[in-house]
């Protein structure tokens, strides 16, 4: 059996970036199916497809878990556990360079096009519609990340920005408020009391439009992570509690779990496609179960089939630039379908050419937009991630590295 890396290395595990890669492609063809026709055209004219891609916005709780994933696992391989490394205004900068740009190169493109582009700045029946009007108050709003606080603002300009404010914010939380908890109570105190708080607000429709259960979620990474190296640790001290189970149950029993969500979810559609807290909630914590079981799986050198499918080179490849495919995509789709929308197409043809022609158009948009503005901004790890896709190697399921040598990444 392989050894684990030693207790000082911080760990990456580039499997990840497949999983981000995925949950990225699943919401944007999730908006392709919402931005077809006129408004309600997916849903009411083609039905059909809503069983499958209308679950697509659960990519967004997926990347809140991996978030909290990836920024505690350097927190938790340091000697002084429970710290921020570099403190706690280095943090803030390391994210703020990573996050900000992008974010403000998107949001100026689209308030430029909105402002110039006539089929954009008037409403045309469509989804694009939501967007609109946008005003100062919305494009301050945006650029200072606080426009998930208004309602009025939030959905305005490129839908998915709110998550990225959203999740802006928990970045503070984390060192403020989520890490001097975890300190006092413990790790699985604090992410239950989150999850239970989010979800309390959840249900009473308490400022639900800011997604308050997003934080237990992004805390439910945290605890993924702590699992994680503890099981690295003690792998390499010898001290792992000795298995009394073949390894293929575990792998049976995640299967067997998702299995459930998706007979839970399919049988009750419309409940949790429109009340979306429950199964955001339910996929945080299956995805924290998810890595918990990857991530304790690799460091202890053995290779799930799973993990070798998420380090599928083009899975990797999505996931490297998927911040960018996330903060692009809405808007361009959008305009693709104004665009189309005079020809007179029956609606499934019109989502056929949205899927065929409209959605890779966007991406590779999205790809241009990340090599003109996100390489510049790239952490180490994403660095080291963009040198893996562009060799000839194989992606490895876990690597270890120097704490001094890597940053937290998306």
């Amino acid at each position: 059996m392989p050894s684990a890396p030693r207790p000082s290395t911080r760990l990456e595990f580039p499997y990840l970036d497949g999983l981000r890669g995925l949950a990225a492609l699943a919401v944007v063809v999730y908006h392709a199916y919402l931005f077809t026709g006129v408004t309600g055209t997916g849903p009411t004219q083609i039905p059909w497809l809503r069983p499958i891609i209308g679950w697509g916005y659960l990519g967004v709780p997926v990347f809140i878990v991996l978030s909290g994933y990836v920024l505690m696992l350097p927190v938790m391989t340091r000697f002084d556990r429970y710290r921020i490394p570099g403190g706690f205004w280095k943090y803030i900068w390391r994210r703020a360079r990573r996050i900000i740009p992008p974010y403000w190169a998107a949001l100026v493109l689209f308030a430029l096009m909105i402002r110039f582009i006539p089929v954009l700045h008037n409403p045309g029946g469509t989804q694009w519609d939501t967007k609109l009007p946008m005003g100062w108050g919305t494009f301050l709003t945006h650029f200072f990340l606080v426009h998930d606080f208004f309602p009025q603002y939030i959905g305005k300009i490129a839908g998915p920005m709110w998550s990225v404010a959203v999740e802006w914010q928990i970045y503070f939380l984390m060192p403020l408020v989520i890490l001097p908890l975890w300190r006092l109570i413990g790790g699985w105190a604090t992410t239950s009391g989150l999850v239970l708080i989010g979800m309390w607000m959840g249900s009473e429709s308490k400022y639900s439009w800011m997604h308050p259960w997003f934080v237990g979620l992004f805390a439910v990474g945290m605890l993924a992570a702590e699992i994680t190296v503890r099981a690295r640790d003690a792998h390499a001290s010898g001290t792992l509690r000795i298995r009394t189970k073949p390894r293929w149950q575990e792998g049976a029993f995640i299967v067997v779990l998702l299995l459930g969500i998706a007979v839970l979810f399919f049988s009750h559609r419309d409940y949790y496609q429109h009340q979306t807290w429950p199964s955001e909630v339910v996929t945080g914590v299956f995805t924290g179960v998810l890595l918990t079981w990857l991530g304790r799986s690799a460091v202890t050198g053995h290779h799930t089939w799973l993990a070798r499918f998420f380090a599928w080179r083009p899975f990797v490849l999505a996931g490297l630039v998927s911040y960018s495919v996330y903060l692009f995509h809405s808007p361009l789709l959008g305009f693709g379908n104004l665009l189309l929308l005079p020809f007179g197409f029956s609606p499934k043809l019109q989502f056929l050419l949205m899927i065929v022609v409209v959605v890779p158009l966007t991406l590779g948009v999205c790809v241009g937009m990340w090599w003109l503005v996100e390489r510049n901004f790239l952490n180490r790890r994403q660095q080291h991630a963009r040198a893996e896709v562009n060799g000839n190697g194989p992606i490895p399921d876990v690597e270890p590295m120097q704490p001094e040598s890597a940053s937290a990444s998306r």
